[in-house]
């Protein structure tokens, strides 16, 4: 069973077997939306043919993340999807995950923390490995298309996309080293006053990471920060003295990802060979409330797979 003592030592608390990433075509059709008065069994919308939501995109990158890392889904004792839009309030994106994947009935939640709702629940998920899971499927997902409308939506486009990672028990110090988040009661202001706070935020969770890692930012090889607000991780890097090519932000290509984009980012920085074997990642997100969140990681050579609508590709 990991321990707190393990991130002492630089070894890993958690194993990542398998990346998978889904991003469905433009073309691809959105499900149709549906009012309160319609609402009557929405199981049935993950599957892929009746369009395109966060559930069928949570399913998809689920599938494909399993497969890349070869494990049994009879494994899986904890399901927890990270969206700023879930289909509905219940059953959550989660459960209809459980249900198109058929895996095991074990717990299954979504979690809503803005931006960060992706490291937020890594960092939940992680605790529950220390547990003495065997392991846990964990899941980022939007979409720009609700099929209910929720109160206090704003209505706001996010793209389509969604990521999913398969933490696994830890066979060495290859995986997620160290995780946390935080946030506020409530901003301290507006503007300026609020990216202050978010700043701070993002300065004390990095170094409370690189801390239970046993890390410096000079060990760092790879920064992911928040694509929805380079201004800020730009203002970042140059307290921590991050030097721009060792800090991963392009937000015309992951600024509207929001929780999905922590995980796709991280993908695609592997494929590319921004980030391989053997080194050491340090992922930040930052959000609406405030909220921040961050997570040390050494790639340990886990599979990557990308799934579209009826073709899946592996890594």
């Amino acid at each position: 069973m990991p321990s707190l003592a393990k991130a002492g030592r630089g070894l890993a608390l958690a194993a990542i077997a398998g990346l998978g990433v889904y991003r469905p075509s433009a073309d691809a059709p959105s499900a149709r939306r549906v009012t309160g008065s319609d609402l009557t069994g929405v199981s049935y919308r993950v599957q892929a043919e009746q369009g395109v939501n966060t559930a069928s995109l949570a399913a998809g990158a689920a599938r494909a993340a399993l497969e890349a890392g070869g494990v049994n889904p009879a494994d899986i004792e904890m399901i927890i999807v990270g969206t700023t839009t879930p289909d509905v309030l219940w059953p959550t994106t989660a459960c209809l995950v459980q249900n198109e994947l058929k895996l095991p009935m074990v717990a299954s939640f979504d979690l809503y923390a803005a931006e960060t709702s992706l490291l937020a629940a890594l960092n939940v998920g992680i605790r529950y490995m220390m547990g003495g899971a065997r392991s846990v499927l964990l899941i980022g997902a939007d979409s720009d298309n609700q099929l209910v409308d929720l109160p206090g939506q704003s209505g706001s486009v996010h793209s389509r996309a969604a990521a999913a990672a398969v933490l696994t028990r830890a066979g060495g110090d290859g995986g997620v080293l160290s995780t946390m988040a935080g946030g506020a009661a409530r901003p301290e202001g507006n503007g300026d006053a609020n990216d202050r706070t978010v700043l701070r935020g993002l300065s004390d969770g990095a170094t409370e990471c690189l801390r239970k890692a046993s890390l410096s930012m000079s060990d760092i090889d790879l920064v992911i920060g928040e694509q929805s607000a380079p201004e800020i991780m730009q203002a970042w890097s140059k307290t921590a003295g991050i030097s721009p090519s060792r800090l991963l932000i392009d937000p015309a290509r992951y600024g509207n990802l929001l929780a999905a984009a922590p995980l796709t980012v991280l993908h695609d920085a592997i494929k590319e060979g921004r980030l391989q074997n053997g080194m050491t990642a340090l992922v930040l997100a930052c959000g609406s409330g405030p909220t921040w969140a961050a997570a040390c990681l050494r790639w340990g050579g886990g599979g990557l797979a990308e799934a579209s609508p009826g073709v899946e590709r592996r890594a």
